[in-house]
């Protein structure tokens, strides 16, 4: 089988060795020549330097339709693949984040897809809510899931945490982090679902694996879990971001008091605070239904090879593709007295079949 990987960046290299530990040739694409080098090395792997998304697209209708394209592009260069690999019915999975982004490609797909399509399928969103769900799965049935709740931090390494004020060290986007604080969030509240805005919600949180937390709403991470959750019923779902505390309170002085435009604040994340040596990725959810509570905590840490948000971020979104390239988010879903439930082409988390998910992430060796 077949993965195209459009973007051999950061997290393009890490999706490159987990689909090839998971028994897949690779194909792929990136405008800087050196990224070939983060392809594994193997004489079925084949890798084309492209100018631009379209030029990918070009590259992708002159060779044989792989079994699913995954992006790890900006979100600006998304869009063009996504679209690309609806009206050619290719499987199709992306990182995604960016909300508009993710919503036109959806919309496309709910009208023109014949093979799953799969946005926002990185970390937040991504791992956190198809953990969300298998909390809804194991309350669900008899009484009314009451509260949903996601929250995940990208973190140095507590050795590292009080290495500048605001106890943080870059590790992804710096620009994604800034879009994240800046923009407004939707979260359902009382069966509505309410827009709020960024870095607000700030509460105390206590971890088992990291201690005393804070957590406030960024835009984003909860994805489609908000409209999926409440199609069923929940009468509250959000999504938060982890710090270690008094980070929020800063940021929001920068930005709401100080007025500082993105440069200012892209100057004080690069330079200010840095990438840390060692960084860790902390992942909650909690499911409320009546007198229940299902609460799971997941610490990926960064290892030689990798960081923990590599990590935490393609190792999940490459178990999905290749769930998704072996057919398996494809036709009968579910059996009813007479008849079968099928899958949409539109994918949500509560498709991802849990246990081959949770296995695949085992054979990566996330937790190591």
């Amino acid at each position: 089988m077949r993965a195209v990987i459009c973007g051999v960046g950061r997290m393009g290299t890490a999706i490159a060795w987990a689909m090839d530990k998971l028994g897949f040739d690779l194909t792929g694409m990136d405008t800087n020549p050196d990224a070939a080098n983060n392809i594994p090395s193997s004489s079925n792997n084949l890798f084309f330097i492209v100018d631009d998304a379209e030029d990918i697209t070009r590259g992708l209708s002159a060779q044989e339709k792989p079994d699913v394209v995954i992006s790890s592009l900006p979100y600006h260069q998304t869009e063009t693949v996504g679209l690309w690999c609806i009206a050619n019915g290719v499987r199709y999975c992306d990182l995604g984040g960016r909300v508009d982004v993710s919503e036109r490609i959806n919309s496309m797909a709910k009208d023109f897809a014949s093979k799953p399509v799969f946005t926002d399928l990185g970390l937040a969103p991504g791992w956190v809510n198809i953990l969300a769900e298998q909390g809804f799965l194991e309350l669900h049935g008899g009484g009314q899931i009451i509260k949903v709740e996601m929250m995940v931090g990208g973190l140095p390494s507590y050795l590292e945490s009080n290495s500048n004020p605001l106890r943080y060290g870059v590790t992804w986007s710096v620009d994604g982090l800034i879009n994240e604080y800046r923009d407004d969030c939707l979260i359902l509240e009382n069966g509505q679902i309410t827009k709020v805005k960024g870095m607000d919600g700030l509460e105390s949180l206590e971890t088992k694996s990291l201690g005393k937390m804070e957590a406030f709403y960024t835009s984003g991470g909860a994805s489609h879990s908000i409209h999926s959750m409440r199609r069923r019923g929940v009468n509250n779902c959000c999504y938060k971001t982890i710090r270690y505390g008094g980070h929020r309170n800063i940021v929001k002085f920068l930005i709401e008091d100080c007025g500082l435009d993105d440069e200012s604040l892209n100057k004080i994340f690069q330079d200010g605070c840095g990438r840390p040596n060692k960084d860790e990725v902390i992942i909650v959810a909690k499911v409320y239904k009546d007198n229940k509570t299902w609460h799971e905590e997941k610490l990926i840490k960064s290892d030689e090879r990798f960081s923990a948000m590599q990590k935490a971020t393609a190792f999940p979104a490459s178990c999905v593709a290749s769930i998704m390239a072996e057919g398996k988010l494809e036709g009968d879903k579910g059996q009813h007295r007479d008849y079968y439930t099928q899958y949409s082409n539109v994918s949500t988390y509560a498709d991802v079949p849990l246990d081959l998910f949770n296995k695949r992430l085992d054979i990566l060796g996330v937790y190591d």
